[in-house]
């Protein structure tokens, strides 16, 4: 049976890595969200229903959700994938810094979850994978803004994973270790013993063909180089 999955930040990265991965399984209705959205493929674009947003312009984002709904009439995975990365002494962040990077990070993540959980529980059926890191449960040096971010994240699945007990709506965190992507000012090739993106596409793949009784939890991933 097709099912209808929700995906943001597919432009590059570990979302384009998911992205295609998705239209490879061919049993999916994808709807994705990205910032970027010249830089999908034209053949990619015409097999999804794509939309251009900065998700830090939560009210614009909102609407867009409910566009989604209603045209999709219920969504059964969300993949909370959009995220960035600012890192520097907590005495040089600038509370904008702040604001922006919890937004995307954290905010968005809530608001996706919250508008799509109701029709989850009509049909006792969904599945969230929200991608967090390794940072979802180590701090280090210049990386409070951006651990703060996936620590929450994290925080925020295991909670609602509890609210759901009982159901059929399954959350899972995906926490990749250094990925060799364009994050943080890198570009691909700059990190080649890293984790490749499709390491982590993989894993959510393997989460979304598990038996409908089956709940990962967490996945935590590292590369066997570093």
């Amino acid at each position: 049976m097709t099912k209808s999955v929700l995906l943001t930040g597919c432009s590059k990265g570990i979302g384009h890595s998911i992205l295609r991965e998705l239209l490879e399984a061919n049993n999916y209705n994808i709807y994705a969200i990205t910032q970027n959205a010249n830089d999908i493929s034209e053949e990619q674009a015409k097999s999804i229903s794509l939309y251009s947003c900065d998700l830090t312009d939560i009210s614009r984002a909102d609407q867009i959700v409910k566009q989604v709904l209603q045209k999709s009439q219920g969504i059964d995975v969300l993949i909370n994938n959009a995220g960035c990365g600012k890192f520097a002494l907590v005495e040089q962040l600038e509370l904008n810094d702040w604001d922006r990077l919890l937004k995307l990070n954290l905010t968005i993540p809530f608001l996706l979850t919250k508008r799509l959980l109701p029709n989850m529980k009509r049909q006792n059926f969904g599945r969230i994978i929200n991608i967090t890191s390794d940072a979802d449960h180590i701090g280090f040096a210049e990386g409070s803004l951006y651990c703060a971010s996936k620590f929450g994240l994290r925080g925020f699945s295991d909670s609602v994973r509890q609210e759901l007990r009982g159901t059929n709506i399954t959350i899972t965190t995906i926490g990749p270790g250094r990925v060799d992507t364009y994050f943080n000012d890198k570009k691909p090739g700059d990190r080649p013993i890293s984790l490749n993106p499709d390491d982590v596409a993989n894993q959510v793949m393997h989460v979304l063909n598990q038996s409908e009784r089956c709940e990962i939890e967490q996945i935590y991933l590292k590369s066997t180089l570093e």
